[in-house]
């Protein structure tokens, strides 16, 4: 297994740029939709997209509309006809008040808005251009369903409106917005005046919810419901009272997206402040961190992967050239400087790989009782050295992108070995993990290495061959297969040295590091929206109804947290590549 070169296949494609055009997707080792599974799981009902809370009570609008409208042909794909003068109203509306976090649709809506300048506008377009029915069918669809907003039987020709969550929605919306002229004369118009459209944004915008009390209250009871031990209820509760927990512990205290991953991960402010979980927010707090253990991993593979990628762009090398070239750039002895690390050599071919990562758990005093040690107050960390990365210029900096990305995998391992009894262990397990990189598998292969007394240089080919080069080619097989459209599915080409038929790799594209988008900006945007929570730049903190929620969680009775039925992961969802 040490001596593995990236095996010659006679059945391997030859990639070739002439015939395929360049895919959208970036998920190049397939890894990244399993965090989309893992979210789905521990916020079902808000997604990536879903930024404003009023898309649940419009949608229930526009669908209980629909399904009253005599004339209308009552099937699903017409529905997302009817619907389209409706969304481009609102997009309209959005792009007149010139709300921040706007409407979907507002890259097409913007061609027919042009900046103000014209008198009217033709409303009915698609939103779009990917599919029929708009937001609704391609983003919101979903939330409406697992909020329990809409509910869909295959005997009905459409979605249809629950009686309990998406008609009072509907009619909480429709109080706000029936004196407007749009909804009194025009809503069988094909055009609307300016001044129709900018008095509809002043009662319908997504950002007007706070003006109908009725509207906010029938939202915070679609998303917070103490009612119910539906599944998906039950988990987006537990989950929105950690987020309000953790904005009220923070003490207004900057919480920017990436300060909210490092106060999920490591229980911890970036002031050193302790965050502390109590009742019902242990549970979810313990799968929080999971998930953001993974997404910690995740990256750092990805920085090896972006790396490589910068790399071979205009060369053609093979193995063995990419490994020397990557440890003679390594300079191994300032990243021992810098950190302070206890090492008997800084060369590669020497060190063993139990030597290295020794260092690290000693630099910050992780051990299997401690494992909470080593955080934010210490420089050697998860955050601080994906934060180095990620403002990284240079795109072929082996100190950066190998160095930092090397410390990162080294301490997950020693910082997650005592996480593995937690509850949210299952997300990064071989089980539920299958073949996307589990951590489980990971920390197997790590202790295997360690005990073989590898070298940091065969461990480092290893990973290379095991977790990159390998990876993306069987990811890249698979959507070869799975795909109709011809798109390039490869980042590089496999061609071969025509005297001894070495495999060489050959840059087709890059690509940089990153994690999924987390779903929780969307979940604070909502709660912002709702009155729940105020923010002035990157502080938060709870208002009176904010307060009041959390002290509601902190004595319900939780139902017991049940398990997804299926392991299945959708590789090609489209919320995967929106990170």
């Amino acid at each position: 297994m040490l001596d593995s070169i990236y095996p010659h296949k006679e059945f391997d494609p030859e990639w070739t740029e002439l015939e395929y055009s360049r895919g959208g997707a970036r998920d190049d080792l397939g890894i990244e939709t399993l965090s989309e599974s893992i979210l789905a799981d521990l916020l079902p009902g808000i997604n990536n997209q879903t930024r404003r809370a009023r898309y649940y009570s419009f949608w229930a609008w526009v669908l209980r509309d629909f399904i009253l409208d005599s004339d209308a042909t009552h099937t699903q794909q017409n529905f997302y006809e009817w619907l389209r003068k409706r969304e481009s109203t609102l997009i309209l509306a959005n792009l007149s008040h010139g709300c921040e976090g706007g409407a979907a649709g507002t890259t097409i809506g913007g061609r027919y808005w042009k900046d103000g300048i014209p008198k009217t506008y033709p409303i009915g377009w698609k939103s779009l251009e990917s599919v029929n029915g708009g937001a609704y069918e391609l983003y919101y669809r979903g939330v409406l369903l697992e909020t329990n907003v809409i509910n869909r039987n295959e005997e009905d020709p459409h979605d249809n409106l629950t009686n309990e969550i998406g008609l009072p929605l509907a009619e909480a919306y429709q109080n706000a917005v029936i004196n407007t002229n749009f909804i009194s004369h025009y809503l069988d118009a094909s055009q609307l005046r300016k001044d129709d459209i900018e008095e509809y944004s002043e009662n319908g915008c997504l950002c007007q919810v706070k003006k109908n009390e009725a509207e906010r209250q029938a939202l915070i009871n679609t998303l917070f419901r103490y009612d119910t031990p539906d599944v998906f209820a039950v988990k987006r509760l537990a989950t929105l009272c950690l987020f309000l927990d953790l904005i009220n512990q923070s003490s207004k205290n900057p919480l920017s997206a990436y300060q909210f991953r490092a106060a999920l991960y490591f229980w911890v402010f970036e002031n050193h402040q302790a965050y502390i979980p109590e009742g019902n927010l242990i549970n979810p707090a313990q799968r929080w961190r999971i998930f953001q253990l993974r997404q910690y991993f995740v990256f750092a593979i990805e920085s090896l992967w972006s790396l490589f990628l910068n790399r071979v762009q205009g060369s053609i090398l093979s193995e063995e050239e990419y490994i020397e070239w990557l440890l003679s750039e390594f300079d191994f002895n300032a990243l021992v400087q810098e950190f302070d690390l206890d090492v008997p050599t800084t060369d590669p071919s020497q060190i063993t790989l139990l030597a290295f990562f020794q260092s690290i758990q000693k630099a910050v005093s992780l051990d299997a009782s401690l494992s909470d040690n080593g955080g934010l107050e210490i420089p050697l960390n998860e955050y601080a050295l994906s934060e180095y990365i990620r403002r990284e210029r240079s795109k072929t900096d082996v100190n950066v992108y190998f160095g930092k990305g090397l410390l990162m995998l080294a301490l997950i391992y020693w910082r997650c070995q005592p996480w593995q009894e937690l509850p949210g262990w299952r997300y990064v397990s071989d089980a539920y993990a299958a073949d996307r990189m589990p951590l489980d598998s990971f920390l197997r292969h790590v202790t295997d290495a360690i005990n073989q007394n590898w070298t940091l240089k065969q461990w480092t080919t290893w990973f290379h061959c095991r977790y990159l080069w390998l990876q993306h080619r069987r990811v890249t097989l698979e959507k070869l297969i799975a795909r109709q459209s011809k798109q390039e599915t490869s980042k590089f080409e496999i061609v071969y040295n025509e005297s001894d038929a070495t495999p060489l790799f050959k840059g087709i594209d890059v690509d940089s590091p990153k994690m999924n988008a987390p779903r929780f900006p969307s979940a604070i945007s909502i709660l912002i929206d709702l009155g729940l929570v105020e923010k002035e730049e990157n502080a938060y903190w709870l208002t009176p109804d904010g307060i009041d929620l959390l002290n509601q969680f902190s004595s319900y009775t939780l139902p017991e947290w049940k398990e997804p039925e299926s392991d299945e992961t959708d590789l090609d969802s489209e919320e995967s590549t929106s990170g």
